[in-house]
């Protein structure tokens, strides 16, 4: 059940920065560690466009972190979709049914953290009606907080809101729309304030070379920001920096860097695929690598086996390129994952595959256990 978005106005100009960062995820390291990458400030005025929540294995202490940061009054949020389940579940837009199934098959959620705090167990639909009974206890002010958001900031410069807006006035805007709206920043209607998204990652808007960095559509005046982080394996907390009207961007991650020791050059004609268009077929099984027929280009590929799940009774495989990226020997590049064509890497942004000699710059990362895998 829907109804009209709430709108939230904000007066940002005395502040010397306005940072802006949205798709946290749980991921309360990595806040922290964007947090110091811009070097936030007292002076400076933080934008959260949604979706703080879920994904991530810390979204409790992700919401602490944020709550005792909001206290100093230079911290501003809207909602996400994912930041909105206890609304949901105690107005009854959501049943106990449906969070008892949403419970037993998401792992990292923010109701099973506080269960676990609590000592209680979701196994059972009557555990989830005892969960809910507690949480309102035990989390009130957590609660408030997330029940006060707004689903709109406007500000003097800027509008931000989750995922997208409908053309027409603010106070005419639809919740669920604000909260849901999918690949946003290809809608055609322009603007007149640049209107800041996260919720669709901007690498989703890619057709041939995966970029992960904000995505500006000058044509719309949106600005999409989401950098899937806690979602695909080229993740990154985008942020951008406000100066009034001035727009500066970065990113932080927390991937392990290795510098490259050949050169190679670009790819041509690069194949980049994304969700729905990734529906495989695997026509021979290998030990780490199939070769699977996509539909959607009609066309066997190879496609390394821990890149295909199934979903809604069919198989498919994770957003994938085929793009070798330009690389200078010496080049410090992050890993994105280790793969039997080489390492999936992220250059600037950008996301395709080097296939050279390489060395890592920490001795103790993950990827290097994987069995075979060393450099």
């Amino acid at each position: 059940m829907s109804g009209k978005a709430i709108v939230a106005h904000a007066n940002l100009d005395p502040y010397e920065r306005t940072i802006v960062v949205s798709d946290i995820h749980g991921d309360n390291q990595g806040f922290l560690e964007t947090m110091r990458q811009v070097e936030f400030s007292p002076q400076d005025a933080l934008v959260i466009v949604g979706d703080l929540l879920e994904k991530g294995e810390h979204s409790l202490e992700l919401l602490h972190t944020v709550m005792r940061r909001a206290q100093a009054g230079n911290v501003y949020m809207v909602a996400g979709n994912n930041d909105t389940i206890f609304s949901e579940w105690y107005n009854d837009e959501v049943t106990d049914e449906e969070v008892h199934d949403y419970m037993n098959h998401r792992k990292n959620i923010i109701l099973r953290e506080m269960a676990l705090e609590m000592g209680m167990s979701w196994q059972t639909l009557e555990e989830v009606r005892a969960l809910k009974a507690a949480v309102p206890k035990r989390y009130a002010a957590e609660l408030d907080f997330l029940n006060s958001l707004p689903h709109i900031l406007e500000t003097e410069h800027f509008i931000f809101v989750h995922a997208g807006l409908k053309p027409g006035p603010l106070t005419e805007q639809d919740r669920d729309f604000c909260l849901t709206a999918k690949a946003f920043g290809t809608q055609l209607h322009r603007f007149e304030k640049p209107l800041i998204v996260g919720h669709w990652p901007a690498s989703n808007y890619c057709e041939t070379i995966i970029n992960v960095n904000p995505y500006f559509n000058r044509n719309t005046n949106v600005i999409s920001i989401d950098g899937g982080n806690g979602l695909n394996r080229w993740h990154q907390i985008n942020y951008l920096i406000l100066h009034r009207e001035h727009i500066d961007f970065g990113a932080y991650d927390a991937l392990p860097r290795f510098r490259a020791l050949d050169s190679q050059e670009p790819s041509k004609d690069p194949l980049t695929l994304g969700f729905p268009s990734t529906e495989a077929e695997v026509i021979r099984k290998g030990e780490t690598e199939s070769i699977c027929y996509l539909p959607a280009i009609d066309l066997e590929i190879p496609v390394a086996n821990d890149q295909l799940y199934n979903y809604k009774g069919k198989r498919y495989c994770y957003n994938m390129t085929t793009y070798c990226l330009p690389v200078q020997a010496g080049e410090i590049l992050a890993c994105c994952d280790v793969e039997p064509r080489g390492l999936l890497a992220k250059r600037n942004g950008m996301v395709g595959y080097y296939t050279g000699r390489y060395e890592f710059l920490s001795s103790d990362d993950l990827l290097l256990k994987k069995e075979g895998k060393q450099p």
